[in-house]
């Protein structure tokens, strides 16, 4: 399948100039990559003979008339992709069209924690055959997953599930014969917060991802850091130093005390049963005091840590990827009110992330939509 992507340095440019902005004309190109209309006509022909780029209809005229521009789009049928994300419970599956639409989403529980278990089950409900009226079908997939990735694609660290034979990777190249990317899921959050219009300008940001550990995924001049073998940002596992009691104090990883499901956890042993995720919100609403200190808590160790991440990365923006504070947004007011007595520095933006629940699934769009193209810095317009 990756024989269907070979386009030379120059239609690589005009793609990016099409994926990037929407409806754009071939005079506009020109202008964007100071090449001459003639150029331009040649390389945007052979796109749409390789069925890449599609004409859309007719623009406006300019002030002083004329032939209306022809407008371009990327061709969304040209094909799709996966993107996975391996939770602790379940396998998310998104499945995207060539221009990143939103083509479906599945969802499937794991029965255990084996990754040949997974396997089968991606194996059982992926029909690498299926096109859905696109004109190659399966273009590629990514996977995303809570633990950490080194720059060869090995799985360094997978602290949910047990693998137990050959890399994950190869098994689903082999198995569906396309481009496979493998990714952590924070890094894969940064990358589609970066990616998305309204952060075009912006440089530098963090995405800090909440959930049964804490993770942050770091962008450094736009371009995505991962240390020197895949380990940057694992900021969960921070040491800080723990009263037991009285006398004794002992060393924890901050996510052992404060990730969202050691909150959940904490609170549950406070309260002597086991609350769902649904349940622990309706508590706090109703103004449970043990809810709502073990919260308070939370929040207090939250502003911290993020006061730390501005003073070590000075980013521009940091992005919170947490259900918790998505479920209950006076938390992030909060922790802002709380910042600015720490913060003595320049102003810095501080929100949830642009898309709580499909963030890390839209970065595995883009990841592979980037590996499979040799494209960098596409941009996504979907929120």
């Amino acid at each position: 399948m990756e024989n269907n992507f070979i386009v030379n340095e120059n239609e690589k440019r005009v793609l990016k100039q099409i994926f990037n902005n929407s409806n754009i004309s071939r005079t506009q190109i020109s202008k964007n990559l100071e090449l001459n209309k003639a150029t331009i006509s040649n390389i945007l022909n052979n796109l749409k003979h390789k069925s890449l780029v599609n004409e859309v209809g007719e623009g406006n005229s300019t002030k002083s008339g004329g032939r209306k521009p022809i407008l371009l789009e990327i061709n969304q049928k040209y094909g799709y992709y996966i993107s996975m994300d391996l939770t602790y419970d379940y396998v998310e599956l998104m499945y995207n069209y060539f221009d990143a639409a939103i083509l479906k989403q599945d969802s499937y529980e794991l029965n255990d924690k084996n990754v040949s278990s997974i396997l089968q089950i991606l194996k059982s409900n992926i029909n690498v055959s299926e096109k859905y009226d696109t004109l190659h079908g399966l273009l590629g997939i990514s996977i995303s997953i809570h633990g950490i990735v080194d720059d060869e694609q090995n799985i360094i660290n997978l602290p949910f599930h047990k693998n137990e034979k050959r890399t994950f990777t190869d098994e689903l190249k082999s198995f569906t014969n396309v481009p496979v990317v493998i990714e952590n899921e924070a890094n894969l959050s940064a990358l589609y917060e970066k990616s998305l219009y309204i952060n075009s300008n912006i440089n530098n940001l963090i995405t800090l991802s909440i959930h049964k550990g804490i993770g942050a995924g770091i962008i450094i001049n736009k371009k995505l850091y991962r240390g020197s073998n895949g380990e940057a940002g694992e900021i969960g596992k921070t040491l800080v130093l723990e009263s037991i009691n009285n006398n004794d104090n002992e060393y924890y990883k901050i996510e052992d005390i404060c990730s969202q499901d050691a909150l959940i956890q904490k609170i549950n042993n406070k309260l002597g049963i086991t609350l769902t995720f649904t349940e622990l919100i309706q508590y706090y609403n109703d103004g449970n005091s043990i809810v709502a200190h073990e919260i308070k808590q939370f929040i207090n160790r939250m502003t911290v840590l993020i006061h730390n991440l501005n003073t070590q990365f000075n980013p521009d923006a940091i992005y919170i990827n947490c259900p918790l504070i998505n479920e209950l947004p006076n938390i992030l007011n909060e922790i802002k009110e709380q910042f600015s007595y720490f913060s003595q520095g320049s102003p810095f933006q501080l929100h949830l992330t642009t898309n709580v629940k499909q963030a890390t699934l839209l970065g595995g769009t883009l990841a592979i939509m980037q590996k499979t193209l040799n494209i960098n810095n596409i941009q996504m317009n979907i929120k």
